[in-house]
């Protein structure tokens, strides 16, 4: 067991219910659940009794800290000069 476990999450509901985006379901609820504190960073903190159960991919009782962030939106262009 580690002592820190820090993930992303895309939205949390005020009482801690993680939910992810995408591919992050694969691994980020495991290691929630991996530490002795875990410090969550998401884009969205709604009010409790938003999340159908059914929807929440780590519950509350795993989430120490919930930290919000502003996203990031990396957008980048490829340029392709012609070869002469």
């Amino acid at each position: 067991m580690t002592d820190i476990a820090l993930v992303k999450a895309w939205k949390a509901d005020e009482s801690g219910n993680l939910i992810y985006r995408k591919t992050a379901r694969n691994f980020n609820p495991m290691i929630a659940t991996s530490g002795k504190v875990t410090v969550v960073e998401v884009e969205d903190i709604v009010p409790v009794g938003t999340f159908d159960p059914d929807d929440v991919h780590t519950p509350s009782i795993y989430v120490d800290r919930i930290v919000k962030t502003t996203s990031e939106k990396r957008i980048e262009q490829r340029t392709v000069t012609p070869s002469s």
